[in-house]
């Protein structure tokens, strides 16, 4: 069952999906190479990027990791990500549709977990965060 606040998150990013997905500030590779090299990834590592929007983060860091998954709650902005990842010839990467409370992934099955940009939509962080 989807609650009032999510039904709210998934109309407003449904409308924004296109426009997000272009926006110079999100796709500014300087901002994702940055987070790149702040987060230290290898290819060892099997990333999630929480609440992945159009799926750009989550493309800048299959590069590097031997996987990437993009979760998002919003489809229209999950169409987005795999557009891009089609665009960009990525096998090493694959998205679902979900919540972030809880995820629907078991504990330890990422070695590196981010969110850039969505923490400011959750009600509950800390759950979030654990």
């Amino acid at each position: 069952m989807t609650t009032k606040h999510q039904a709210s998150i998934i109309n407003q990013f449904t409308r924004q999906a296109v426009p997000f997905s272009k926006m110079f500030g999100h796709t500014n590779e300087e901002s994702l190479r940055l987070l790149r090299e702040m987060l230290d990834v290898d290819s060892n590592d099997t990333v999630l990027d929480v609440a992945c929007g159009p799926g750009i983060v989550a493309c800048a860091f299959t590069t590097m990791a031997s996987h990437v998954t993009g979760v998002d709650i919003t489809p229209a902005m999950l169409e987005q990500a795999q557009s891009l990842a089609q665009k960009r010839g990525l096998s090493n990467i694959s998205w679902q549709k979900g919540d972030v409370e809880p995820l629907p992934f078991a504990d330890d099955s990422f070695s590196i977990v981010l969110s850039r940009y969505a923490f400011h939509h959750f009600l509950n962080p800390n759950a979030v965060l654990s």
